[in-house]
């Protein structure tokens, strides 16, 4: 009886703590995914004038605008988000 605690101890705090790791790498992974973006726009709007454009990254799409330096996405939860270089 003592060890079956023991394993739902384990399991109950383990299994959520692994989760939330889980769900912040893949937001961070995300995020920098939006700073790639970000970067690749500046340089084609040095290379071409370009003005707006959007880039696929793993099936994610990130749209940006030259105008105000920012990137919009949704994330894996269905958020959006908005990143600008200030």
């Amino acid at each position: 009886m003592l060890s079956l605690f023991m394993v739902f101890l384990i399991f109950g705090s383990l299994l959520p703590l692994v989760h939330d790791m889980q769900v912040r790498l893949e937001l961070k992974k995300e995020r920098l995914a939006a700073y790639e973006t970000l970067h690749e726009a500046a340089k084609a709007v040095i290379s071409s004038g370009s003005t707006h454009g959007e880039r696929s990254v793993n099936g994610t799409l990130y749209s940006w605008q030259a105008e105000g330096h920012c990137v919009e996405y949704e994330n894996f939860k269905g958020e959006r988000e908005r990143l600008c270089i200030e």
